[in-house]
């Protein structure tokens, strides 16, 4: 799901002087309200509790799963959705959707909505602070003590930077690339720097509110909402597949494929007894109730 905040991000970063892990990250933390969520850091808050949930994608991607199977990198998922929502159909959030995976792995965080989490390209998840919190103002608060640049400081900063590097190197189409590189060099060690003091001080809030961290992100809800919950896991095994009959027909039935070879191989590492299962959205939803998945309501 696309959220307004994703879309104002846009600009707040000159994008052509950062690397794409950097940029990512960047525009997260000038925002001042998202935390990034790891492993490592819940794991000395909630423990490490197994769990076994649901995921949807469609045929055309499953080569990206492979990437997070068995690894810290997380994956989102649920055990709960509308009995009108587009999960109680076999479809995704944002896909046609069509393969339905019963996952098995180790909790990362919990919510009975959607908390709308956003992967970084190291993995890291990014929640809001009302997420974690219940406090939208609280991360807000922390870094502008900190002294932390929030989105505007850290464009004055670019410009700053730029007009000091021009008269410097006397700016010409001659050595436009050795301005460059020294821009380059500047930002990227001051944002690095200002990245590591963002990450250090949300995961001193972590540890400061660990027993609100642990109701927010770790408590089974009790209730469900019209639309799905989120489930964020990491170490992630396929127990079993349900594919879609219109799905199959589509892709699968006739001859070789890369949608057919790419979910044979994840078939064979299914740890399930039924590893594959092939039907119509009446199946799936007997499928999925089997497993324990509930439709709300």
């Amino acid at each position: 799901m696309i959220k307004l905040k994703d879309l104002l991000m846009e600009d707040w970063i000159d994008d052509k002087w950062y690397p794409a892990h950097t940029r990512t990250t960047l525009k997260r933390v000038l925002f001042h309200d998202d935390i990034p969520i790891y492993p490592k850091s819940m794991e000395k808050i909630i423990g490490k509790i197994p769990i076994t949930s649901f995921h949807v994608t469609t045929l055309q991607h499953l080569n990206t799963l492979p990437r997070v199977l068995g690894s810290k990198k997380s994956i989102s998922t649920f055990t709960r959705a509308g009995k009108d929502s587009q999960l109680a159909k076999g479809k995704g959030i944002q896909t046609d959707g069509g393969v339905i995976f019963w996952i098995e792995g180790t909790l990362l965080a919990r919510k009975y909505i959607d908390m709308q989490s956003v992967p970084d390209k190291t993995g890291r998840r990014w929640l809001s602070s009302e997420v974690v919190f219940g406090d939208k103002n609280l991360v807000y608060n922390a870094a502008k003590r900190k002294k932390i640049p929030n989105r505007n400081e850290w464009r004055d900063y670019e410009w700053e930077v730029k007009d000091k590097m021009r008269k410097k190197h006397k700016t010409t189409a001659d050595n436009i690339k050795e301005y460059e590189a020294a821009v380059k060099e500047i930002l990227n060690k001051k944002a690095n720097e200002m990245i590591a003091d963002y990450i250090d001080l949300t995961n001193n809030l972590l540890k400061k509110h660990k027993k609100l961290v642990k109701k927010n992100l770790a408590t089974p809800a009790k209730k469900g909402s019209p639309w799905w919950n989120e489930i964020l896991i990491y170490n992630a095994k396929i127990k079993e597949i349900f594919v879609m009959s219109r799905a199959s027909k589509k892709d699968l039935e006739w001859g070789e494929s890369k949608e057919k070879e790419a979910l044979e191989k994840l078939i064979s590492i299914a740890t399930g007894d039924d590893p594959i299962t092939i039907g119509t959205p009446a199946k799936y939803r007997k499928w999925y109730a089997d497993r324990k998945g509930v439709f709300d309501d």
